[in-house]
């Protein structure tokens, strides 16, 4: 993919999302339809909304996961307009995070 994510913005975000959003379930935040989750030893966070989701991993390594991941589950779709819609999701995504974090 073509996305290169900021990983201090994505920390922000999830800073932003755990101090003023609502608390979901025991390691969860949620704030404007992105939701911010930790692992319970605190060394990976997820950011997500419907359409996108992205693993925030010890180091700043991250990778992005999309609703329609499997090429092969996806019916009356070329591989072009498979890979040119995920990077419309994250794009999306990616903007969100960004009013986000210029929001709060």
């Amino acid at each position: 993919m073509r996305n290169n994510a900021d990983v201090r913005t994505l920390l922000s975000v999830c800073e932003k999302i755990k101090s003023q959003g609502q608390t979901i379930g025991e390691k969860g935040s949620q704030l404007d339809g992105i939701t911010c989750q930790e692992s319970y030893d605190g060394y990976s966070i997820t950011l997500a909304d419907d359409n996108v989701s992205l693993d925030i991993n010890f180091h700043n390594t991250y990778h992005f996961h999309t609703a329609n991941e499997d090429p092969e589950g996806i019916i009356n779709q070329t591989t072009t307009d498979f890979h040119s819609n995920n990077e419309t999701q994250i794009q999306a995504f990616m903007k969100k995070l960004i009013i986000l974090d210029e929001t709060y």
